[in-house]
């Protein structure tokens, strides 16, 4: 590496600063640098450096925060050179021992170089999906080492670009070099001060690397819309609708304003900003919810079409409230359809799933009702008792002569333990789905009498 100590530049661009990424924060962005450089008449362009050498600079972050971003200038000597891929960005951690740096805390492989630019890097890969965020804290010491992959010849009449410095002096122990110095002018590949008055790699002049550090700002409590406070909030993140913002207050030493929201009448008419117990309380009116504003239409009537098929013309709250389908706000029952129930539906004892009532009647059927289906049981099919032909008249008729007598005892006893659909339609005199001594207690109970308007009950619920 061979050194350049001063001169001016071929070609003055106008000063800019080409962002490669740039994210918007919620805390403020501040610029660390050494370099005093204004204009881009002011600075001086490096050189040259082989593949492999490295030049940086030694920053300090001003808070606990963290690098977000990248800076170097590179400049060229003749116009006309275009972008350069470099081999990479290297940030170190600052161990005391300058001018060898500490652990690498972050790389950024294959950075682009523009001629004429601040060149800005935020993301650690090509593709910028992966933002730069390095922590550091305040008065940290950190490094930035731009590493080179092209061979740079800053002299006519190449006029190569590089890395620049200032021209009106230097901070010392804040500009390191690590390139390759033959004995016994250095000691081969090794880390230099860049600003080593004695040697031959001497640059009188800080360089142009600089950093953007993300800084915290002010935080405070924030009160939302429902009342609840949380610490640490910083301004820009306390700006929804309602929110309340404390600057460098905690949650514990603030009182966070009572909600509000829209206040309903149920007619169509709103207030804005009232507390839910001063609108169901004192106006006996219907709350919308905290945060709600009378512009969103919350109050607003529209048609509200019920489970059954049922319109009625009320707010979306009440809606809600009854289990109805809100139409939208506007919508009025004189000009909506409602969407009607289904259920099944017994056409000749034969059940038809989902019809609504209109089309059973319409097709001659019985509708069920709605949400019925069609079993099983079926609610179509005849009772298979009522199609004996000697059906029990009254309670405790074993045998269908219409009275009530000791031998209707000794039918319900020979039928004992049977299961058979017609045994127990007769015989299971208390229909608990089988036929045992009980139901002949209940045929003594019945002796003597039989009213037909007291059917068995195992036969009336079939």
């Amino acid at each position: 590496m061979r050194k350049i100590t001063g001169g001016s530049l071929a070609s003055v661009m106008a000063l800019a600063t080409l962002f490669l990424g740039v994210g918007a924060a919620s805390g403020a962005e501040e610029v660390v640098q050494n370099d005093s450089i204004v204009d881009f008449g002011e600075a001086v362009i490096v050189g040259d450096f082989s593949p492999g050498e490295m030049a940086g600079a030694v920053l300090t972050s001003p808070c606990d925060g963290a690098i977000v971003a990248i800076r170097i200038l590179w400049l060229e000597g003749v116009a006309g050179h275009g972008e350069s891929l470099e081999q990479a960005i290297h940030i170190y951690d600052d161990a005391g021992t300058f001018p060898v740096p500490g652990i690498e805390l972050e790389l950024l492989e294959g950075p682009v170089m523009t001629p004429g630019f601040w060149n800005e890097f935020s993301y650690t890969d090509g593709a910028q999906t992966i933002p730069l965020n390095v922590p550091v804290s305040q008065g940290q010491d950190f490094i930035v080492m731009l590493e080179f992959y092209n061979q740079t010849d800053v002299g006519l009449p190449e006029g190569s670009p590089s890395v620049v410095r200032d021209n009106d002096g230097w901070n010392p122990g804040r500009n390191v070099l690590y390139g390759y110095v033959p004995p016994p002018w250095g000691s081969g590949w090794d880390w230099y001060d860049f600003n080593e008055e004695s040697t031959v790699w001497f640059i009188a002049g800080d360089l142009g690397f600089r950093a953007v550090i993300e800084c915290p700002g002010v935080t405070g409590a924030c009160c939302d819309f429902n009342g609840n406070c949380t610490d640490g909030v910083e301004e820009v993140d306390c700006q929804g609708p309602f929110d309340t913002w404390f600057g460098e207050q905690q949650c514990a030493s603030v009182t966070c304003p009572d909600p509000v929201g829209a206040c309903c009448n149920g007619t169509g008419g709103c207030l804005e900003e009232q507390t839910q117990t001063f609108c169901e309380d004192t106006l006996g009116s219907i709350y919308a919810g905290n945060g709600t504003t009378c512009a969103s239409g919350v109050c607003d009537l529209g048609a509200c079409c019920s489970p059954l098929g049922t319109c009625e013309d009320v707010i979306e709250l009440e809606c809600d409230d009854l289990g109805g389908a809100f139409q939208g706000a506007g919508t009025e029952c004189g000009t909506t359809q409602c969407p009607q129930p289904e259920g099944a539906c017994c056409v000749d004892q034969t059940c038809v799933p989902d019809q609504t009532e209109e089309n059973c009647t319409g097709f001659g059927g019985e509708w069920v009702g709605a949400f019925t289906d069609c079993g099983p049981p079926d609610p179509c099919a005849v009772p298979y008792c009522g199609t004996l032909l000697n059906p029990a008249v009254c309670r405790g008729d074993a045998s269908g002569d219409g009275e009530v007598t000791p031998a209707d005892v000794g039918l319900v006893k020979f039928w004992y333990g049977s299961t058979e659909q017609d045994s127990l339609c007769y015989y299971d005199i208390n229909c608990d789905g089988s036929i045992n001594p009980a139901d002949v207690g209940l045929v003594k109970f019945y002796y003597g009498t039989c009213d037909a308007s007291d059917p068995p009950p195992c036969w009336a619920e079939q």
